[in-house]
């Protein structure tokens, strides 16, 4: 009994000291088995590729061959020690040639694709940027046409994972760890699936078109999301400092004027098939293809062209695929207040959508911005940012194949 009264006087006496130490240890405890579990689990996924590693091959196959384009400076430059630690063993376990190239600047990626051989996959170890970066250099090498394009792995290992976060979905940290090995294991099953790819070329520009899988954003909340990493200091909660220290910037995009020309979205009919049509190599003529073509499906709607003057705070343009492959794009309000932004913001923090005014589906859309002489603002596409000017944006129905869960098929 003294010794437990003496050790109560002694923890009040010296409250400070007994704080930090109660804190210093529940944190330490937790960090242990965070490294525990984390630990476990990597020990799971490696005995399961070591064991696809040790299957035989025939004798006149070669191994396969992935080339890894990994951004460094992805994630606050977390993206390299990441890759080694839970995605390069997996694939190296599985008897996989591993040739990582690593991006020295923006557009690198973009390049590296225009000359890259030899390679049965391409693996994109970043965010949202270098994943469009190597889509671009794939679709811009073989001109769209499918029978150039090879296969596309996603590792979560940007800042933004918009493709890879509905692909390989993740909470806390054990869950990231978990979506890393399940993307680099879709890798290594082979298990591919097609995705939808915007085409976004600026009008009256001889410049090449963009590819993007994630979507166009343009508004007050895309200028407060691009502010998010100077508020470091907060640690965790600088997403959500961000809009109560922006809701009253003037340099915000408030307005976002504009006027919209699209088609309607469309199942299939001959309009579509000579929009998409694809180049074919000289030897395809004589082979009779297997694909629907819609050649006798007549759609007179396919062609008409409406138009539509929008004026919101909030621009967010999307593709929806489950059914019939369409953009859509959610219009917000035309203005809000102080707290509503703050609400608003803080919604789409938590994975929920903003308040929607209006929804436009299309299946190809004309963008004319309505800005002042001499007025310079900026949108993202796949969350990299552009100086807005006129664009176009076409579906391309499941284009490119990318690595997936057998789960997701």
């Amino acid at each position: 009994m003294g010794f437990v009264v003496k050790t109560a006087k002694t923890l009040r006496n010296h409250w400070k000291k007994s704080t930090f130490a109660a804190v210093a240890l529940l944190y330490g405890s937790q960090y242990a088995k965070e490294r525990f579990e984390t630990q476990e689990l990597m020990r799971v996924y490696c005995e399961k590729a070591a064991k696809l590693g040790e299957a035989p091959i025939r004798v006149e196959a070669d191994p396969r061959t992935v080339t890894v384009i990994l951004n460094p400076n992805a994630n606050r430059r977390k993206a390299g020690d990441e890759f080694e630690k839970y995605c390069a063993p997996l694939l190296h376990l599985a008897g996989i040639c591993v040739n990582v190239v690593k991006t020295e600047s923006e557009g690198h990626a973009r390049s590296l694709i225009g000359d890259l051989n030899g390679t049965d996959a391409v693996v994109v170890a970043g965010g949202d940027g270098t994943v469009s970066e190597v889509i671009t250099g794939l679709l811009r090498r073989t001109q769209e046409n499918t029978e150039g394009l090879i296969p596309i792995g996603v590792l979560p290992l940007g800042k933004t994972n918009s493709v890879a976060r509905v692909l390989f979905p993740c909470g806390g940290y054990l869950e990231k760890v978990r979506s890393l090995a399940d993307a680099t294991m879709a890798v290594v099953e082979e298990v591919v699936q097609p995705i939808d790819v915007l085409k976004v070329e600026v009008l009256e520009s001889e410049n090449k078109p963009i590819y993007a899988v994630s979507g166009i954003k343009w508004g007050a909340y895309r200028d407060a999301e691009t502010k998010k990493d100077s508020y470091w200091l907060y640690g965790k909660f600088r997403n959500y400092v961000t809009y109560l220290f922006n809701g009253f910037r003037s340099n915000l995009t408030w307005n976002c004027a504009a006027e919209l020309n699209y088609t309607p979205p469309c199942t299939g009919c001959s309009n579509c098939a000579q929009a998409t049509q694809r180049p074919k190599k000289w030897f395809q003529r004589f082979v009779k293809d297997q694909k629907p073509t819609f050649s006798n499906i007549t759609n007179p709607e396919c062609r008409t062209i409406y138009q539509r003057d929008i004026s919101t705070v909030d621009f967010n343009l999307t593709v929806d695929g489950e059914k019939v492959p369409k953009l859509v794009v959610n219009v917000g309000p035309q203005s809000v207040d102080y707290f509503d932004f703050v609400k608003e913001g803080w919604k789409s923090e938590k994975g929920q959508k903003r308040t929607v005014s209006e929804i436009i589906e299309a299946r190809s859309m004309e963008i004319q911005p309505k800005l002042a002489k001499n007025e310079e603002k900026f949108f993202s596409i796949d969350n990299e940012n552009y100086e807005l000017k006129p664009v176009r944006v076409t579906l391309l129905p499941k284009l490119i194949n990318v690595f997936c869960k057998k789960e997701n098929l």
